[in-house]
Parts: C-alpha cells; structure tokens; sequence
C-alpha cells in the first residue's frame, strides 16, 4: 500500500485555503457590521462632536446610523461563508450527490 503525497497535499491546501477564505469571509462581514454613522456636518463647515467618550463595556450597540451598503455588504458577506460552507458538506457528504 502506497500513499499518494500529491493527493494527500492537495487535499490539505484546499481544506486550508477554503478555511482561511470562510474565516475571512465572516470577519469581513463582522466589519462591515461595525462601520460607524458618518459624522453630521455643521453649517459652518465643522462636523459634529462625536458625543462623549464610550467607555462602558455594556453600550448599547445600535444600527440606526450604519450606511445601507454596509449592512448590504455584510449581509453577502455572510451569505457567501454559509454557501462555502454547504458546498464543502456536499462535496464531503457521498449520500448528497445525485450520480
């Protein structure tokens, strides 16, 4: 019995690049979620203090001022990591597949 290295290292790299790709993925996702309110700009050119400083570790996190492209931008971002996902488990799972 021999051991097919090339297979055996094939395998490997794509298991790892697939995982490093869905970690990215998701963690992308978590930034976009993450992305602040634009500052609110004055009549005189300046722009709005941003408030006091956030130091609590129970605020209230809030999505009412994120941007739209930001939710929209995690949301496929998220999406895109769970088909990754399914399309690992099909091509892992023999009962999955039609032929």
């Amino acid at each position: 019995m021999t051991i097919d290295w090339m297979a055996f290292v094939i395998v490997f790299l794509t298991a790892l690049g697939s995982a490093v790709f869905v970690v990215a993925l998701y963690s992308l996702g978590i930034r976009f979620l993450a992305i602040p309110a634009p500052s609110v700009r004055r009549d005189d050119g300046t722009f709005e203090p941003d408030g006091p400083s956030r130091d609590d570790e129970d605020d209230d996190v809030d999505d009412i001022g994120r941007p739209r492209w930001a939710t929209v931008a995690a949301n496929i971002c998220f999406g895109l990591s769970v088909l990754v996902v399914l399309v690992g488990i099909f091509l892992i799972v023999p009962a999955l597949h039609p032929w």
